[in-house]
């Protein structure tokens, strides 16, 4: 009890700091049911106000309005040139500060930084015209777009507005493949449109990573030149020895693909409880050799051999939910560029069923879910096969027809038909009617369109272009600069 009363102690002592630090700058306190509470405005207020006290030279520079964005890693303001106050909101030139967070480790925030001076300033991806730094306060200093919230305009955009916008994304995105990076955090959240003036930027490279891959962006990376920001001069982490020192320096951001063996044959100590126990015996020695293990399936491991040298399933997972891949989702090694484009094809699908999040899952196992419902269980299980995985499902769904679902989301009436159907029979895999039917033709390749046909205002085209994009073997995913050539964008019909 004493305890807690003293932990209830002290947050009325920070309270009451807090509320005195407002007081004495001018904030406003409300009062609710005899409660202190403070508005949003001044909780922004005070942490602008916080920001200039530990960054004086961000306020000789740039006069900061308002906050415009949040997230897990950063806080963007809107800033102007303290020079340019005399001038009318129209003549001023803005920009976006971005406060990292202080507990950022310093090689990802230097990452952040090079990927922002090789990369930005073209081809629709954002650049940097300033960085800051005191102590551990670090700010980015970016020019700013105005742009509205994805929601706002996702059912308003047309097939003309919708081809210009993914061939912005995709110039972006081939951009920034050229030079071995991954963006891994595509969504609309950080591809920032300015109808008025038709301007894209692809923002937040925070969780972008480093890949060499081949030239036709295939899965598997292989040996190529060093990106223009890698610095070379590092001896490789395999010549690393094994006994170095826990202080020994190592990056934050952890790029290898390979994974790590972990030696499972330490023992534990006695006071700690252990799992059951499995005896090694000659015919696990054999199943080791045969790449299975007597204790497979059981809540331990053995001493056999195929526990000895099994690795463990470690693999890149950053990201937004409901726009990874299932090799993220599966926990594949050998991510590459695919990522990103997968990304996109969730972004494309999002305007044409106009349904905004496309994925809700809030965990792996349900995102696997919702991909293996849209794409097929079959098709699911082949990409984790390809990939080295399993993948275990209670029943099998056939997916479902890109075209018929935005067609019914859309409240439109549904395509016509690849091939006439029996009038009045039921499908095969769902047992519904025709009219009410949403699996796709497994005769006709999703990939396949036809020129002159309309789905709810879209070309053909464009879902072919999704099917493409939302292929699930990355291997066998389209990359960005084959997407610029496909049909859809690469004509302004």
């Amino acid at each position: 009890m004493s305890r807690i009363r003293g932990i209830e102690a002290k947050a009325k002592v920070q309270k009451n700091e807090l509320q005195n630090l407002l007081c004495k700058n001018g904030f406003n306190i409300r009062k609710k049911n005899e409660v202190e509470t403070f508005s949003k405005d001044d909780i922004e207020k005070q942490q602008i106000h916080e920001l200039l006290q530990k960054l004086p030279t961000l306020d000789k520079i740039f006069e900061v309005h308002r906050k415009i964005g949040e997230g897990t890693f950063s806080s963007v303001y809107l800033g102007s040139l303290r020079r340019h106050s005399p001038l009318p909101p129209g003549e001023r030139r803005w920009f976006a500060i971005k406060h990292l967070v202080p507990t950022a480790h310093p090689a990802r925030v230097e990452h952040e930084l090079r990927c922002l001076q090789d990369m930005g300033g073209k081809n629709n991806v954002i650049g940097v015209d300033l960085c800051l730094r005191h102590l551990d306060t670090i700010v980015f200093i970016m020019p700013y777009i105005p742009h509205r919230k994805f929601s706002e305009y996702v059912g308003e955009m047309d097939a003309d507005e919708l081809r210009c916008y993914m061939r912005a994304l995709l110039v972006a995105l081939r951009h920034v493949h050229s030079f071995g990076v991954i963006h891994r955090d595509v969504k609309p959240s950080n591809f920032l449109y300015d109808r008025d003036n038709k301007r894209y930027l692809l923002v937040d490279f925070g969780l972008a990573q480093r890949v060499c891959v081949a030239s036709d962006e295939s899965s598997a990376p292989v040996a190529g030149p060093a990106p223009a920001h890698a610095n070379t001069n590092k001896r490789p982490r395999e010549q690393m020895e094994d006994n170095s020192p826990p202080g020994a320096k190592r990056m934050a951001l952890d790029l290898t693909v390979g994974p790590k063996r972990v030696n499972v044959s330490t023992p534990l100590p006695k006071k700690l409880p252990c799992l059951p126990k499995l005896q090694a015996t000659k015919a696990a020695d054999t199943d080791a050799a045969a790449g299975e293990c007597a204790c497979w399936g059981a809540g331990g491991v053995c001493a056999g051999r195929g526990c000895a040298v099994r690795t463990c399933a470690r693999a890149p997972r950053a990201g937004t939910q409901g726009f990874r891949p299932p090799e993220v989702l599966l926990k594949w090694t050998h991510q590459s560029a695919a990522v990103d484009l997968w990304a996109a094809g969730v972004v494309l699908a999002t305007v044409l069923a106009n349904r905004y999040p496309f994925f809700r899952a809030a965990d792996d196992v349900s995102a696997l879910a919702e991909v293996a419902d849209l794409l097929g269980t079959d098709a699911l299980q082949r990409t984790a096969r390809a990939l080295g995985r399993r993948v275990l499902t209670s029943t099998r769904r056939p997916g479902l027809c890109l075209r018929k679902l935005c067609a019914r989301l859309r409240a439109v009436p549904a395509p016509p038909a690849p091939r006439p159907a029996a009038t009045g029979a039921a499908c095969a895999s769902c047992r519904l009617a025709r009219a009410a039917c949403l699996c796709p033709d497994e005769n006709v390749p999703a990939s396949n369109f036809d020129p002159g046909v309309l789905v709810c205002g879209f070309p053909d085209s464009a879902f072919a272009l999704a099917a493409r994009l939302l292929e699930p073997n990355p291997s066998l995913r389209i990359s960005a600069d084959d997407a610029l050539r496909h049909p859809f964008l690469a004509s302004d019909d």
